[in-house]
């Protein structure tokens, strides 16, 4: 004699998902961290070429005329000054007499 009405009938396999629940959704997680991953990257890069772009051209470098440095430094000025310190300089020094003596 067989109890068939004991035994639960199955539909079918249960599904993967209900044997072991997902602590967290990793797809998302590896897709989250890939992506920030690649914004990093890719900042990165946009700094380091515009930094190595500023430096191979001498972008950083203004091409001003001689014009605007005599308005910027009065070379008079600087001119009597370099004077001054030659004569200064070349001067004769007289040294005094050594007390010791």
């Amino acid at each position: 004699m067989k109890f068939n009405f004991l035994k639960l009938k199955k539909k079918g396999l249960p599904s993967l998902k209900s044997l072991k629940p997902q602590i967290f959704d990793i797809d998302l997680f590896w897709f989250v961290s890939l992506g920030l991953f690649l914004i990093i990257v890719f900042i990165t890069s946009l700094v380091g070429f515009k930094l190595f772009y500023s430096l191979y051209t001498e972008s950083y470098k203004d091409t001003r005329s001689t014009e605007s440095f005599k308005n910027i430094i009065n070379v008079d000025k600087l001119n009597g000054a370099i004077e001054k310190r030659n004569n200064f300089i070349n001067q004769e020094i007289s040294i005094p007499k050594d007390p010791s003596i």
